[in-house]
């Protein structure tokens, strides 16, 4: 009897503290005031497609010659596409269980709203085909087929400006099944692979966790509902490099915002920085102290990812693709090791990552 009433004691204790917690949520959200652009206005497929193929951003430049650049805009090609409308093989239909869990899901539009970020702004959910990538996949006569599978959001900012963010990284080619999820503390989304599916006795059966993710740190990570605080002492981020030339460094931040920044190779700045540099031309050890802004910005997300219950190991199976490693020192010296070959671990990961390239060039680094 005894150890009855402490479990029940137990469970109360757990309950009471669930309900707290989601008291401290609700009590921490303020929904933004609602501001009125662009995206509100369009109501139909066509008036989005029209939308999403004129944004400007992001683009990049090729010389055609020495009086002629040619500039191509991610989105000037990509077109809207209810998932049933996909058909990436000529042989068969390569998407029927990704129909099926869209079906179950109701998906049944090429673009959804939403304020992620909740900055008043409506943000856009696009699913479509953005010819990325061609395959003959059986078709008649030599023809290409698209293989492309894309899923982006256009984060909102106002005054036409427009940030999109892939969500489909990861899987590349494969599909996935995007669904917002409206809540009292804002919303996420979350993303449904047709892997983590089956067909038992012709019914659909989920048999792996979805993965939820969330406007944070500037781009969607994996959301995270209940937060562990972690003593982390300190972060070593070594990029590998790959035989195509990608940058070689080392940097690694203290718990005292003590950084170290050791350039090995092909540390140069993007051509948004400088016309002039070359590769090579940033060398050498060097230290600063790591600015606030940046620090609480990775020690911040690498906590919230809950570090210590990620893979030690990641891979995409692709041969000379880049190379990353992560060594978090924390709690008196324990310590996690996270290797990831092709930069494809998690999408919190993917952030990470890209916070410490561009440590590179934002710091005073002397």
């Amino acid at each position: 009897m005894r150890y009855l009433t402490s479990f029940f004691l137990f469970l109360m204790l757990v309950n009471c503290q669930k309900k707290e917690n989601e008291k401290h949520l609700e009590s921490e959200f303020i929904k933004a005031e609602f501001i009125s652009t662009k995206i509100d206005s369009l109501n139909s497929e066509k008036e989005v497609q029209t939308f999403v193929n004129k944004l400007r951003h992001p683009f990049y430049e090729q010389k055609i010659s020495e009086d002629s650049v040619r500039i191509y805009r991610q989105f000037e090609e990509f077109e809207l596409k209810k998932i049933r409308e996909f058909k990436r093989d000529c042989r068969f239909d390569e998407d029927t269980l990704t129909k099926k869990v869209a079906d179950s899901l109701k998906i049944d539009k090429s673009y959804y709203k939403s304020d992620f970020d909740n900055n008043g702004f409506t943000d856009l959910l696009i699913i479509g085909d953005g010819h990325n990538c061609m395959a003959m996949a059986g078709c008649e006569d030599g023809k290409y087929i698209s293989c492309d599978f894309g899923v982006h959001s256009l984060m909102n900012f106002g005054n036409d400006s427009i940030n999109p963010i892939d969500l489909n990284f990861i899987t590349k080619s494969l599909s996935l099944v995007p669904k917002i999820i409206e809540t009292k503390n804002g919303s996420y989304i979350e993303l449904h692979k047709p892997l983590d599916y089956k067909i038992e006795n012709g019914e659909l059966k989920k048999f792996s966790r979805t993965i939820s993710i969330v406007y944070k740190y500037g781009t969607f990570i994996e959301r995270n509902e209940q937060e562990n605080k972690y003593d982390i002492e300190n972060i070593e981020f070594i990029a590998q490099g790959c035989v195509a030339g990608c940058p070689e460094f080392i940097i690694s931040i203290d718990k005292n915002k003590n950084g170290k920044f050791n350039a090995i190779n092909y540390n140069w700045f993007d051509k948004d920085f400088s016309e002039d540099l070359e590769p090579n031309d940033i060398e050498g050890k060097y230290k600063t102290q790591i600015l606030d802004k940046h620090f609480k910005e990775i020690y911040g997300i690498i906590n919230y990812l809950d570090f210590p219950n990620l893979e030690n190991i990641y891979s995409s199976g692709a041969m000379h693709s880049s190379s990353v490693a992560l060594k978090i020192t924390y709690n008196n010296g324990k310590v996690k090791n996270i290797r990831d070959d092709g930069l494809i671990g998690t999408y919190g990961l993917k952030r990470v990552y890209e916070l410490f390239y561009e440590l590179r060039f934002n710091q005073n680094w002397k």
